[in-house]
């Protein structure tokens, strides 16, 4: 039995709001109600969420950027993932009629059809009330924002998630996280266009897994809501922490023993009963202590080299806004601490051998790390982005 999870607690964790994430406070439009209200609160942080928001500006206005290609490849990802984010997509009534299985018989029908749907892992834990967002914040579908159509319409009074700033309650007893790969090829091109496809196409990919799970489950007869890219009342990283998927690593991404750093995560919330897995520990608390690789490779700086006491738990706390401000300076999404990650490697013999004497030779982790950086370089060289993907001057 596993003792718990890996992240050491110190104090009261209290419920994080949405709103104080990077990726609303980069959806903030100036000027609007939301923002002055914000900005009211927070004036520290007015000068870096305007920069932040040129961005967001330059991927979802049309015509906001000069790279007709990149902004296909975003509509076609993340806009169709908006679709799937309505209050009837994430959530609705369960039937009536309920399925009659033990906690362990439905845990595993529920894990083979997230499996056979797409998902790469599964595993299910608690539903903790502190990885619970306190208040709503992230786009899309709030008006005066930057936003992916439709709005919202119709929503039953009550219904959690659907307004800016609003207060959110989720009492589900349990979640079920999913794990989606992504391929190393493509993210290990750096901040490209390559980059771009292969996260949108996984979110999508885990959008409708997430969606299709939580209409299964209400199908059986239990409530169940969809958490993914586009609308998400938890933090899905502590929650997958405390299912066992992975553990938290340096570069602030979940790190399995599976896929290392090199995938995204969704989530099903519910009431079914289910049996639940421990968190693991494969000693990435030390591998990532030992290894400093993703913090010396960063482009930006964002990720740090020594864990800090953030809201009650000691971790590496990732620099959210340098990160985004690399994105913008690039226009893409930078997928640089994930490919070098030493975890994050083919699923072959050789390769799961030495991760199990990672997990299991805590005397060896150094050498290993040092084997990494001799095998494949200590620094990021980058892959060559797809022919299909260059620009049209290199095609």
């Amino acid at each position: 039995m596993s003792a718990g999870p890996t992240y050491v607690t110190d104090g009261e964790i209290k419920p994080f709001d949405e709103r104080d994430t990077v990726f609303s406070r980069e959806a903030l439009v100036e000027g609007s109600p939301n923002e002055v209200a914000y900005h009211s609160l927070h004036p520290e942080n007015i000068e870096i969420d305007r920069k932040l928001a040129r961005f967001i500006t330059l991927k979802m206005e049309p015509g906001g950027s000069d790279d007709l290609l990149a902004d296909a490849i975003y509509e076609a990802h993340f806009k169709s993932s908006a679709a799937l984010a309505l209050p009837d997509m994430v959530d609705g009534e369960p039937a009536l009629e309920k399925a009659d299985w033990s906690p362990a018989e439905a845990a595993a029908k529920v894990k083979a059809f997230a499996r056979a749907i797409g998902a790469d892992d599964v595993r299910i834990g608690p539903l903790k009330q502190e990885w619970v967002y306190s208040h709503r914040g992230s786009r899309p579908f709030f008006e005066g924002g930057y936003t992916n159509a439709p709005y919202f319409s119709g929503i039953p009074e009550g219904y959690q998630g659907a307004k800016y700033g609003g207060p959110i309650e989720l009492k589900h007893s349990g979640a079920i996280s999913m794990a989606f790969d992504q391929k190393k090829e493509l993210v290990g091109t750096g901040s490209t266009r390559a980059v771009d496809f292969e996260v949108g196409r996984v979110y999508a990919k885990s959008v409708l897994v997430s969606v299709q799970l939580a209409r299964f489950i209400r199908a059986l007869g239990y409530p169940a809501r969809a958490h993914h890219l586009r609308n998400y009342l938890i933090m899905l990283v502590p929650v997958a922490v405390d299912s066992g998927i992975g553990e938290l690593g340096r570069c602030g991404y979940l790190v399995s023993r599976q896929s290392g750093a090199n995938f995204r995560l969704a989530a099903v919330t519910t009431d079914l009963p289910l049996e639940f897995d421990d968190p693991v520990d494969i000693g990435m608390q030390d591998f990532c202590d030992k290894c400093k690789k993703c913090a010396v490779t960063c482009p930006s700086g964002a990720i740090p080299l020594e864990k800090t006491l953030v809201n009650g738990s000691w971790r590496w706390k990732l620099n959210p806004e340098a990160c985004l401000q690399y994105w913008g300076h690039t226009g893409y999404t930078c997928g640089i601490c994930q490919a070098v990650c030493p975890w994050t490697k083919p699923k072959n013999i050789f390769h799961r051998t030495i991760a199990s004497a990672a997990v299991n030779l805590p005397w060896i982790r150094r050498a290993l790390v040092k084997g990494d950086d001799i095998v494949y370089g200590a620094g990021f060289s980058p892959l060559p982005v797809p022919r299909w993907l260059e620009d049209e001057q290199k095609s």
